[in-house]
């Protein structure tokens, strides 16, 4: 039942979360769908996520985190970032 009700809710949210989406800027869009893909990711400027992820250099990783933040699509606790809405991250993870 909890996870019918959920799919509800994402099926409800859909388009809201496409347009989130579409509105973001290129590499932050990449850098969230990665750490969505993680679940709780660390060393986000690391070669080895980087290379994983196919995303571009850690200075571009580095300023796509800080507007990740500034925006409140990300958070992070002692180094881990998790998406802040986790039915967000439910659908990205979907989608991806």
């Amino acid at each position: 039942m909890t996870n019918e009700a959920i799919r509800n809710i994402l099926r409800a949210n859909e388009f809201s979360y496409q347009s989130t989406l579409f509105l973001l800027p290129p590499k932050q869009k990449e850098l969230l769908i990665a750490i969505c893909k993680e679940g709780k990711a660390q060393n986000l400027t690391s070669s080895a996520f980087i290379k994983k992820h196919h995303l571009p250099g850690s200075s571009s990783v580095q300023s796509a985190t800080k507007g990740l933040l500034e925006k409140n699509f990300v958070t992070a606790t002692l180094g881990v970032y998790e998406v802040y809405d986790r039915l967000f991250s439910m659908w990205l993870t979907q989608q991806a």
